[in-house]
């Protein structure tokens, strides 16, 4: 029994542990300020904000242009020739049916495939195009001294894709160098604000992905050629794939804690009258493995569910191909929850098995410990030789509790990200990938004006299967051990109770059912026996 108290509470720890790992981000360390600085530095902080100010303001009237298709709404400007809005059809917003709204930007620097070179800046980013019409998709023009930038959009009526040809020309009577940035993602949209450490930026850089770093000077930049660079949010991603040489790929803090990223070409030389053409593609979608797969360019690869994330992917599938036939992710998870059990029930019958010899040998073993209680070694060596020969594995008993850990972390990152998850409603439940938050006609301390009920009924589940476990050791105990049966009964409900009170309410069904499950086939093999 102490065995499995510390087993109990390790889980407990380890499951904190994760939480804190798989779902919280590392936060911008603030700078120190020295008082004797502080003034000074406000000021001149105040003076570049003016400056900013001032450099954002178009050199003329903004003029936009919105292009509908059955997948996505884009709003273009005519400043930068880029995408300042992107909107997807087939998603609703949480609180209304109006489209989804991907990425909303309103610092024309930051719109999306907006470019900048140092060179010429800001004329080229801030830079006024004019617009032509496409057969495929809008064409903007900028006409600067000795070159001109034509940016040609493809947009795709059946998938995610946006398409961008740049066409670079030297209009000068000389060779021209020249290189640029571009913008692959900025400002995406998190509608819940605790949902922005979900926010991330993935990239493959020279065949290698490279994941999420906090820039702690405000910009990271990744040396190499960019396979793609990801900008993403719980269940949407930002991915842009370059076709050409680049310089590098880069992402910083954007004003308003949010990140932008893109990437940086090489340096090419341009004849006297030549033009050279750009590539570029842009997903904008949901994070779906499947939905990425089908797109191509490996951008399945920007989706990552952790350290578990094979077992994640399994579990999905198994939930997946049940949904197929059932149509609602709740009894998905629920029959989830069911052929992990069958699974793990070989393990559990041989704990419960192993428990009940345990319970049949207790008078043998009190027996050893009052002939040995000055001989702690040879106590120990009497005991396993009396496990020995009824063929008991006194660890046996935590194997279930630790197959479960992994199932628990893989299962959390599987329904916390899960785009099919999002908004899906079981009974009561309005949101699988949330709590089940049950509002109440009254204002409770903690809690507020709603109330989580899975994490309640786990509670009553878990202390009921306590019991049970009590129950079927009988007299097999001490004194010492029935206070810390006691123990357990009051802290381990407890304390899960308040590590799932918040988590999604699909991972608290499942565990609900699963601890069910478990009460049944426990009482089930003690009556056997």
């Amino acid at each position: 029994m102490e065995k499995r108290l510390i087993v109990a509470i390790a889980l407990s720890i380890l499951i904190i542990v994760a939480f804190q790992h798989f779902t919280v981000k590392p936060q911008i360390s603030p700078t120190v300020e020295r008082p004797a600085e502080l003034v000074m530095e406000k000021a001149q902080q105040k003076e570049t904000e003016i400056k900013e100010e001032a450099a954002i303001k178009p050199p003329a009237e903004e003029k936009e242009l919105k292009i509908q298709t059955d997948k996505y709404i884009l709003e273009f400007s005519n400043i930068g020739g880029a995408i300042k809005n992107i909107q997807l059809k087939e998603y609703e917003k949480t609180k209304s049916s109006e489209p989804l709204e991907l990425v909303y930007i309103t610092d024309p620097r930051e719109y999306i495939f907006a470019m900048t070179n140092p060179a010429l800046s800001p004329s080229m980013g801030m830079g006024v195009y004019e617009l032509e019409k496409g057969r495929d998709g809008p064409i903007y023009i900028l006409r600067m001294k000795d070159i001109e930038i034509t940016k040609k959009y493809i947009l795709h009526n059946t998938n995610n894709g946006i398409e961008l040809q740049i066409n670079i020309k030297n209009t000068s009577s000389a060779p021209a160098t020249f290189n640029y940035k571009i913008i692959g993602g900025s400002n995406i949209v998190e509608p819940d604000a605790k949902d922005k450490q979900f926010v991330e930026v993935i990239s493959k850089i020279d065949g290698k992905a490279l994941n999420f770093k906090n820039p702690k000077d405000k910009r990271i930049i990744n040396m190499g050629l960019v396979g793609w660079t990801a900008l993403k949010n719980k269940y949407f991603s930002i991915i842009l794939k370059p076709f050409g040489q680049t310089k590098n790929q880069f992402y910083n803090t954007a004003k308003g804690s949010s990140y932008l990223t893109g990437v940086e070409s090489q340096e090419m030389i341009i004849p006297a009258g030549s033009s050279v053409v750009e590539k570029y593609i842009l997903y904008a979608g949901p994070s779906k493995i499947s939905t990425l797969k089908a797109f191509g360019y490996e951008f399945e690869e920007t989706v990552n569910y952790g350290f578990f994330g094979w077992i994640a992917k399994i579990m999905l599938l198994i939930m997946g191909f049940v949904y197929s036939t059932v149509h609602s992710w709740g009894v998905s998870i629920i029959l989830l929850a069911v052929i992990l059990n069958i699974i793990l029930f070989p393990l559990t019958l041989k704990s419960f098995t192993s428990m009940k010899k345990m319970q049949e040998l207790h008078p043998q073993m009190e027996k050893l410990k009052k002939e040995c209680k000055d001989n702690p070694q040879k106590l120990n060596k009497e005991m396993m030789e009396l496990y020995k020969k009824y063929k008991i594995n006194p660890l046996s008993g935590c194997l279930p509790l630790l197959l479960q850990m992994p199932i628990f972390i893989a299962l959390y990152q599987a329904l916390i990200k899960s785009i099919d998850l999002r908004c899906a409603k079981f009974l009561w439940i309005k949101d699988l990938s949330a709590p089940d938050a049950v509002p109440i006609p009254f204002t409770l301390p903690v809690v507020g004006n709603s109330i989580n009920i899975l994490p309640i009924l786990m509670i009553i589940g878990m202390v009921i299967q306590q019991k049970v476990s009590a129950n079927a050791t009988g007299g097999a105990v001490s004194e010492e051990q029935k206070q810390q049966q006691k123990m357990m009964l009051i802290l381990m409900p407890i304390m899960f109770g308040f590590i799932f009170y918040s988590m999604p309410s699909g991972l608290v069904l499942y565990w609900v059912v699963s601890t069910t499950l478990t009460i049944i086939e426990q009482a089930f093999i003690f009556r056997k026996e």
